[in-house]
């Protein structure tokens, strides 16, 4: 991820959505996503983008829920 602030803003937006920690999870890695609101669906394809691997889907996860990752 280049920027965690990137991953940190599409989460503020999508959770100002309405959207649950765990609707953000299950369709981060979504091909299609199943949303009418076109920013929803933008951000999204942002998350995915930072996410792209192992390691900065864990940080995704650790910032939704808190957790402290030993690095």
């Amino acid at each position: 991820m280049a920027e965690v602030s990137s991953m940190i803003q599409a989460v503020d937006v999508l959770l100002g959505k309405g959207l649950s920690k765990r609707e953000i999870l299950t369709n981060v890695d979504n091909s299609h996503f199943p949303f009418d609101d076109e920013e929803v669906v933008m951000t999204f394809i942002d998350l995915q983008i930072e996410c792209s691997s192992d390691e900065e889907f864990d940080k995704l996860a650790a910032y939704l829920y808190g957790f402290h990752l030993n690095q």
